[in-house]
């Protein structure tokens, strides 16, 4: 009852103040000034209250467009490591089939699919067999020089001595020079198996650092002429009849990935004939 006499009267107010009139009455007026500040208030809560409104919702988007943007950003970033690896592989396809094209040899490209970790520096496997064309004491090589020599030979694979293990000698001279019967055996290096050690030098013989040292073709395993390594440093030893010199490879065992099999020279028969039994130990006795 109380509340229907407070909206009579409050219609009843409205009715008389509704006519048409100049001035406001005193009750109006000091109801305008006790209610505007309370107007201005809620009306500036209720601006304060949407915009903290739309930042929260604008945050969730953003954020949702971030996220978006991050997973786009990761994948295109995926896809340009993917475009610079298979620039990088044709590039060095390219240098492979051009090496190829201007070799006196005849060579097989093969892939490195395994090494033997207690062996890192002994022996690799690759992916080409006697199926291939590929047989024992077959010369490896890579654009760069000499890698080894085939061991042992399947079907569809077969495994590389390389030089710098222990069991295989190889009969190398200094290209400078080129003196006449001055020749080396190129072995592994046991100080560092980074390096190759190559001695039997004569004291007098015409070597320095720098020097490209090559295969001598002594042995007919290696043909002649194949770069092994740069002169790294002479060593001296007072008490020795011969001369010993610290040789750093031309190829980097590390980071190989493909190897070229010799299978012969252009035009001539293969230097290896298919069959050929003779031992590891036999063949580094050849090439001393």
């Amino acid at each position: 009852m109380a509340l229907l006499v407070v909206i009579i009267g409050l219609l009843l107010l409205i009715g008389i103040t509704g006519e048409g009139r100049e001035e406001l009455t005193p009750v109006e007026d000091l109801l305008l000034g006790i209610f505007a500040p309370l107007q201005t208030f809620f009306s500036s809560a209720g601006r304060q209250m949407q915009s903290l409104y739309d930042a929260v919702v604008s945050f969730h988007e953003l954020k949702a467009e971030n996220e978006r943007l991050r997973e786009e950003l990761s994948y295109y970033e995926g896809q340009l490591i993917h475009l610079q690896e298979l620039q990088k592989k044709n590039h060095h396809y390219r240098q492979m089939l051009g090496f190829m094209d201007n070799s006196d040899f005849e060579l097989l490209p093969a892939e490195v699919i395994a090494r033997d970790p207690s062996q890192w520096f002994g022996s690799i496997t690759i992916n080409r067999g006697y199926l291939d064309g590929v047989t024992r004491e077959a010369a490896v090589i890579t654009e760069r020089g000499l890698v080894g020599m085939v061991s042992t030979v399947s079907p569809n694979s077969s495994q590389i001595i390389l030089i710098t293990d222990p069991r295989l000698a190889v009969s190398a001279k200094v290209q400078r020079s080129r003196d006449p019967g001055v020749t080396g055996i190129i072995e592994s290096y046991d100080i560092d198996q980074a390096y190759l050690k190559m001695s039997t030098l004569t004291p007098e013989c015409n070597v320095q650092p720098g020097d490209v040292i090559v295969t001598s073709g002594l042995g007919g395993i290696f043909p002649e002429g194949i770069a092994i390594g740069i002169v790294k440093e002479i060593v001296d030893d007072q008490f020795s009849l011969v001369m010993s010199i610290m040789v750093e490879p031309s190829v980097n065992f590390n980071r190989l990935e493909e190897v070229f099999i010799i299978l012969g020279t252009k035009g001539r028969a293969p230097l290896h004939e298919e069959g050929d039994e003779k031992s590891l130990e036999e063949a580094g006795e050849e090439e001393q």
